[in-house]
């Protein structure tokens, strides 16, 4: 039978993506050591978890696709137990992920003629809410018509991950879809 030591690891492995102990500590709110204890087997000899552990661990690894009833299930609960504590860590999710995207605009002039492009859809008198929603509405057209971003040769070289577009989008509306 596999300890719920080596269980926990394998969780933590298992998740998209895998995170890393330090990463996991930090997000349980744990010190490293004291995680890295939950995950030694030569340490750890409990079969169990404690409860409030494996409620914050399971809280982490859902976000990453690891079933909190499987992780519940390191707490010693058996799964009719463990099924209404994964319906709680999964109410508990967030409904917004945040994520860190690096993103390379266009230049000034191009973005103030986008927008001037833009704000001729927006009819005379209308509120800066209607104006708004207008503008949220049209701007992924208006990038669009920009075309894609082909960096200044002058201005130094693209980053290493970043490959240009290979072709060249085109959106010339001039009036609203109906």
């Amino acid at each position: 039978m596999i300890s719920a030591a080596e269980k926990l690891k394998q969780l933590r492995l298992a998740s998209v993506p895998p995170i890393s102990i330090r990463k996991m500590a930090e997000e349980v709110g744990i010190g490293f050591p004291r995680y890295s204890y939950f995950e030694d087997p030569k340490r750890y000899k409990k079969r169990e978890l404690p409860i409030d552990v494996t409620r914050k661990i399971a809280a982490v690894l859902s976000q990453r696709g690891v079933d909190p009833a499987e992780v519940m299930l390191l707490a010693g609960l058996n799964e009719t137990e463990a099924e209404p504590e994964a319906r709680a860590v999964e109410a508990a999710r967030p409904a917004v992920q945040f994520v860190a995207l690096q993103v390379a605009l266009p230049s000034e002039p191009a973005l103030r003629e986008m927008f001037a492009k833009l704000l001729v859809l927006v009819p005379d008198g209308a509120s800066k809410d209607e104006t708004a929603q207008i503008l949220a509405q049209w701007l992924p057209s208006g990038f669009a018509g920009i075309g894609p971003y082909l960096p200044d040769p002058g201005a130094g070289a693209l980053p290493s991950s970043a490959v240009p577009p290979q072709s060249v989008a085109t959106d010339d509306r001039e009036s609203p879809r109906p």
